[in-house]
């Protein structure tokens, strides 16, 4: 099984003034799937993909992408973090498989811890009274390189979802981390 999970980072600092308002994102449900506590990807959510060989059996592809938007507002730090599934760059070539299905799963939802970190972060820089963008950006950019890596790591132990026992702990880490966040969902 192959997985990847993009991060994207878009700060867009906003208009200072009384009379602007905040742009935030309205997600293009055609495209993403914006994460829920309710929401379970199902294989239509993906492409499928035929294997050319078989080697490429039970592979799959959940791509992700933070969308940080945002700013100084009012003299106030005023930010949106949506964790978003990327329906066109998302694939499988083995559409029955519940393991396969609930790792890909799981890579979604560490997008989602890693947008609640951020969301966290966000909201101690500002009780901090930060005012600098570029403090909240250079913040934001380490979470995402840390994202990365544990989506690496989460791959490599679990060696992309075969070892079950593996996959079981990973998803109560990821769970227990998940619901200590909350607050910040």
């Amino acid at each position: 099984m192959k997985n990847i999970a993009l991060a994207l980072l878009i700060l867009t600092g906003l208009v200072h003034g009384p009379e602007s308002k905040a742009q935030f994102l309205t997600v293009d449900t055609t495209a993403y799937i914006e994460w829920s506590d309710n929401l379970y990807l199902s294989w239509k959510d993906f492409r499928f993909r035929k294997q050319k060989s078989k080697e490429e059996r039970g592979l799959a592809l959940t791509s992700v992408t933070h969308s940080i938007r945002g700013g100084i507002f009012n003299d106030e730090p005023r930010f949106e973090v949506k964790v978003l599934f990327v329906k066109k760059d998302s694939w499988t070539t083995d559409s029955t498989s519940i393991a396969l299905l609930a790792h890909e799963k799981l890579h979604f939802d560490i997008a989602e811890l890693y947008g609640r970190k951020i969301r966290k972060q966000i909201s101690e820089l500002h009780k901090r009274g930060e005012r600098d963008l570029k403090v909240y950006n250079k913040y934001v950019r380490q979470l995402l390189a840390d994202f990365k890596r544990f989506s690496l790591n989460y791959d490599k132990e679990t060696g992309h979802g075969r070892d079950s026992e593996r996959q079981n702990e990973w998803f109560e880490l990821v769970f227990s981390e998940l619901e200590r966040l909350k607050q910040y969902s």
